[in-house]
């Protein structure tokens, strides 16, 4: 199958079984939409629109030929250029398949081998707006001017238990 096959089969897939709706799916993607001067092409990407009507990434998908096993030095290649386009989209949801064999990484850092592992739309949709509140309460917990606070290390900047930063 070749790789043009496998991307409507994925394509296919994500519509039917993880209800994305068609307009949430972008094709052949240049990876220069999301940094100047990156060279590249995204097969897929799920998008969502979030509360400004932008579409923000939250799926990136690689499609190649059936007849490419996935292990070895090909896939390590696909995999360091998924973590590189991650780092530029912060898709945080990226999956390799060529087909019949599928690996996918989520935001948590967890690595999955199975289709149940990939959450539905809504499922995706739900989590980037959790993601994006919890980003922008601690940008507001950031916004130190004039707080008084003293900025040392450790400080309880008061955007959550789990926050982890440091001033």
């Amino acid at each position: 199958m070749s790789k043009q096959l496998v991307k409507e089969r994925v394509i296919k897939y994500l519509m039917e079984d993880l209800l994305v709706p068609h307009d949430m799916i972008d094709t052949d993607v240049p990876l220069a939409e999301f940094e100047e001067g990156a060279e590249g092409t995204l097969d897929i990407v799920v998008n969502v629109k979030d509360e400004e009507d932008y579409y923000a990434p939250v799926m990136i998908v690689t499609c190649m030929d059936e007849d490419i096993e996935l292990e070895g030095e090909v896939v390590q290649k696909q995999i360091d250029f998924l973590e590189d386009v991650d780092n530029m989209t912060m898709a945080g949801r990226l999956v390799l398949t060529n087909g019949d064999s599928m690996m996918y990484a989520d935001w948590t850092g967890e690595e999955y081998d199975t289709e149940a592992s990939l959450p539905t739309y809504e499922q995706m949709v739900k989590e980037f707006f959790e993601m994006e509140e919890i980003a922008k309460k601690h940008e507001e917990a950031h916004n130190h001017e004039g707080c008084g606070c003293s900025h040392e290390e450790g400080h309880d900047c008061g955007c959550g238990d789990d926050c982890g930063c440091k001033h």
